[in-house]
This record gives structure tokens, sequence and C-alpha cells, in this order.
């Protein structure tokens, strides 16, 4: 198995009249999550990432690079990728 890092950026956003935050990474699309508070988005995030990237691999999809984050929150993720043939 190869091993290989991307780092995708994370935005939070403060919903006042919901009460919670919403997190999402631009990059990906359809990959947000919701948290009561900054710090629970954070790691529900964290969690729909790596769901998110398992469920690319599973499919056979590449995954997206995001060339540059731009954002002041990023996460890293090592994955599993079988070697290329």
């Amino acid at each position: 198995m190869t091993y290989v890092s991307r780092t995708y950026s994370l935005k939070v956003e403060h919903h006042s009249e919901d009460g919670g935050y919403l997190a999402s990474f631009p990059a990906l699309p359809g990959c947000h999550t919701w948290g009561d508070t900054y710090e629970a988005a954070i790691k529900n995030a964290e969690e729909a990432l790596l769901g998110y990237l398992e469920a690319l691999e599973k499919n056979s999809e590449p995954l997206p690079v995001e060339p540059i984050p731009d954002r002041d929150v990023s996460l890293a993720v090592t994955v599993k990728l079988p070697e290329p043939a």
C-alpha cells in the first residue's frame, strides 16, 4: 500500500438563527456537517472528511487535490491507497 497525504481547507460558519456551526470543505462537493459548538463542528468535519474519502476510494474515484488551501483551518489526512499497477 502507498500512503498519500492530502490537506483540505475547512470552512466553518456560525449560524445564529440555528445556534450551530456549519463546517464544509470547498474542494469536496457535498462534504459538510454541523455542530452545536465550533469544536463539535471541527470534530464532526474530521469524521465527515474520512467518510467522504473512504467512499471515493471504495468507488475507485480519484482523491481531489486542493492545490493551495485558502483557509486558516485545514485538516490533514493520510489515506491508504492501492499501489498503481
